[in-house]
């Protein structure tokens, strides 16, 4: 919560500045108590520089995603009453990445009559005479100069200013090289974002605004997008300018309105004052947003017309229950001069993928004169006052401040503890305290064949590349251990990543794979008395595998071979804490025996790890699984499985989220003689909770085959429906809907059934035909959760379920 209030005014900087989505990166790992090893619940990460963050689980575990474009990114970790801690994250760094915090104890811008619009005929001629000179402009090198403020209502809460050198090519793109900074006295210069390395050029076809894509005023499509009206004439110099109404024509469209002036018989832009519409906006806690623009350009007496500067103003409000940020004012000022037009640009400029560099020779200078031929623009009195008063104990986080009754629990500590690199858990004894390397983590689940199941898993990374675990833990019911232990080293840290492993495991293990529940999951609903989702047996096993990932492309190969006994477990237990005790349908006996068999996964995966539909996935897997007595396998088979996941935007892509289509398709067959616990399955919610990839009109038990298929789609509407009804409260609140239909099919041959049957009493749980259903859902209720409205098409059943709200 402490870094919230410091960097509020990051958000503020970030949003009214143009950007670019990328792929992402993520870790995931525990926080923890330095001292005692007790997790930390709700603690705050987040990545400097940048409002991305997210926090910990009960149990003081986190997932986080960090985009390519920040990489390498520094994370810091923030408790109340404790040191932050800080990382820095690059491509190649693991994805385990475990946090331990010290206690802290230290408080803190003649016309001719026709039939035609003559604003219309204007602006046409603009674009007319702009795409004679653009296509000849290829490169250009400038210096620039820029001040931010940013105000607390009327307090100024705090001044940057840059100056760098500006760079850009119409094949590579801009880069800009930071010669000169200097800032008030309570902000750090890490903490100067000022710079034009993301500013609006308003000639430009289309323009990035805080991560929508509007079309500019000047692109040739303008007309299909924009409504023209001309508001009058002035002068300058003794020529006309025309001062043009900008009109968006297309409400659901992220677009600008405001005002553009035009230079007569040059039909050239010399100024926009211009906004985004109602259209660019965020979802909560962003409850007030505001931005307008204005730019000036120049052709220096040239062909080409270049902006000379920028002026960004705008307002931001964040509040949620409990917490209200004070409404933030911002102003930026650009100037950029000295422009050199059609020269060559060094290559060493784009050797990185990184839009701006640090000249560090330059920046250590106090003197902009000293690197710079650009001047800065004169401070104002007011801005020269709080140069003078602004000192080092005025900091962000006093200045920033929020209200409400969660404010008392915000630390007002300014402290950052130092990354601790050797990560440990502090346990007791009776010899006093003994330090042990590594982290501990507890493991639990409730079914009916294990009863509780708690344990620990313990994992160490003695040196680079190589990671040791270890674990077990007690089944209550069965009165049996489970444990295993086994090493992982991965030995390459550039764009491939070769790894190999070994594991060996004694443990109680669901019959099936499932794609999105867990064992831990589907607990909720076995303590709650309702169906088990899974049937279980039990293992002896070995495994030695091996992978080979590009981190450039997402491609992965990976090789496995697995030699386990396998045999079956009963029911245990029918306890529920609703003390209902219902009788559970039984555990049923596998095909028990020696298994030994080789699996082939290949895919590619842009993003890891199942996020349960909160946000869209593009992941294909295609999985080979051969066991054969030439193996030593008591069984025959081969198995084949394709998991294929995707996202594709749709309408409204110049939206920050876009309306998106996501597809999810699994699909099995085999050949051989498939023993009862490599069955596939089709997915269905395991209780009221009904996750994206799931059919949401079946529950508790997932349909079971030979070979499967199912398919799942939802079309993500996001707000447009509400802004097109005119039902502007849940569009304010983020409200949206989401269409969504499913089907599936498992196979498997009467024969095979009766041989289950016979041999064991169990009935598989086929989908005896195709499974349809199709729905629609309310997304973002209290920004949390998804409702869902599942209809099955081909039988009357009808479900209401819930869900994690999906945000892209």
């Amino acid at each position: 919560m402490l870094q919230m209030i410091r960097e509020a005014c990051l958000l503020l900087f970030l949003l009214m500045m143009t950007t670019a989505a990328f792929g992402q990166k993520v870790i995931k790992g525990v926080v923890r108590d330095d001292k005692t090893g007790k997790s930390l619940p709700s603690a705050n990460i987040i990545i400097k520089n940048s409002y991305h963050g997210t926090v910990t689980n009960r149990d003081g575990r986190y997932s986080l995603s960090i985009p390519d474009s920040l990489l390498p990114a520094t994370v810091k970790v923030s408790y109340i009453g404790y040191k932050s801690a800080v990382r820095t994250i690059k491509a190649g760094s693991a994805s385990q990445q475990s946090f331990r915090l010290k206690p802290s104890i230290k408080k803190m811008k003649q016309i001719v009559v026709t039939n035609e619009n003559p604003a219309v005929r204007i602006m046409k001629l603009v674009i007319e005479h702009k795409q004679q000179w653009w296509g000849r402009l290829r490169t250009y090198k400038a210096e620039a100069y820029t001040r931010q403020n940013l105000m607390r209502d009327t307090t100024m809460v705090m001044i940057t200013e840059s100056a760098s050198k500006e760079y850009w090519s119409r094949q590579k793109g801009p880069r800009e090289v930071l010669k000169w900074r200097h800032q008030t006295a309570n902000i750090s210069a890490g903490e100067n974002f000022a710079g034009v390395r993301y500013l609006p050029n308003f000639y430009d076809d289309n323009i990035q605004i805080a991560g929508f894509r509007l079309v500019g005023v000047t692109n040739p499509l303008a007309f299909s997008y924009y409504k023209f009206k001309l508001l009058g004439r002035l002068s300058r110099d003794g020529q006309t300018v025309y001062r043009i109404k900008v009109i968006p024509q297309k409400n659901l469209q992220p677009l600008f309105k405001g005002t553009v002036y035009v230079l007569d018989k040059k039909y050239a832009l010399l100024k926009v004052n211009l906004k985004p519409n109602k259209v660019v906006r965020f979802p909560p806690p962003v409850r007030d947003f505001n931005l307008s623009y204005m730019q000036q350009f120049s052709n220096f007496g040239g062909d080409f017309w270049l902006p000379v500067d920028v002026r960004i103003n705008g307002t931001i409000k964040i509040s949620m229950v409990g917490l209200h940020f004070p409404k933030l004012k911002f102003r930026q000022l650009s100037k950029i001069s000295n422009y050199q037009v059609n020269i060559p640009l060094p290559d060493s400029l784009y050797a990185s993928k990184n839009v701006v560099s640090v000249d560090t020779t330059s920046l250590s200078r106090d003197s902009i004169a000293s690197v710079m031929t650009v001047k800065p623009v004169p401070l104002s009195g007011r801005e020269q006052h709080a140069y003078a008063s602004l000192d080092s104990s005025q900091t962000l986080v006093k200045m920033l401040q929020p209200s409400g009754f969660l404010a008392r629990f915000i630390n007002l500590s300014n402290n950052s503890g130092s990354t601790n690199k050797t990560h440990h858990d502090t346990t007791k004894s009776g010899l006093g305290r003994v330090n042990i390397p590594g982290n501990f983590s507890p493991r639990g689940r409730y079914n009916r064949v294990d009863g509780l199941f708690a344990g620990l898993k313990y994992s160490i990374d003695p040196w680079k590349g190589l990671k040791i675990l270890a674990g077990g833990g007690y089944s209550t019911a069965n009165a049996k251990w489970s444990y295993g232990g086994g090493l992982h080293y991965r030995w390459s840290d550039g764009r491939l990543s070769p790894q190999i492993g070994i594991r060996y495991q004694v443990h109680t293990t669901p019959q099936y794979s499932s794609q999105i529940i867990t064992p831990t999951l589907a607990s909720i609903s076995n303590i709650l008395g309702y169906p088990n989702y899974f049937d279980y047996f039990r293992e002896k096993a070995l495994m030695f595998s091996g992978a080979l990932t590009d981190q450039r492309t997402h491609l992965g190969l990976r090789v496995s071979f697995k030699s386990a006994n396998q045999h079956s477990l009963q029911t245990r237990t029918a306890y529920d804490i609703l003390g209902r005790h219902r009788k559970p349908r039984i555990n049923p006996a596998i095909n028990a025996g020696h298994l030994n068999a080789l699996n082939f996964t290949a895919g590619y995966h842009l993003n890891k790890g199942y996020t349960f539909g909160v946000i869209g996935r593009k992941r294909i897997a295609l999985k080979m699984e051969i066991s054969d007595p030439a193996l030593g396998s008591d069984f025959t088979f081969n198995r084949y499985a394709a998991h294929i996941d995707w996202s594709f935007s749709t309408f409204f892509k110049r939206r920050i989220f876009p309306n998106t289509l996501n597809i999810s398709l699994d699909a099995g067959t085999f050949s051989g003689r498939l023993p009862l616990q490599q069955m596939g399955i089709v997915d269905v919610a395991p209780n009221i909770v009904s996750p994206f990839g799931a059919l949401r009109a079946a529950r508790f038990r997932p349909y079971e085959g030979e070979q499967f298929l199912a398919l799942n789609v939802e079309h993500d509407f996001r707000t447009v429906p509400f802004e097109l009804l005119g039902l502007n409260y849940l569009v304010r609140h983020n409200i949206g809907l989401i269409a969504f239909a499913g089907a599936a099919r498992t196979w498997t041959s009467a024969q095979r059934k009766r041989q289950i049957f016979n041999r064991t009493g169990y009935v598989l749980n086929s989908t005896n035909g195709t499974h349809l259903e199709a729905g629609l859902s309310i997304n973002g209720l209290f920004n949390l959760f998804r409702v869902d409205f599942a209809k099955r098409i081909d039988k009357p059943v009808f479900l209401v379920g819930v869900s994690v709200t999906r945000f892209r």
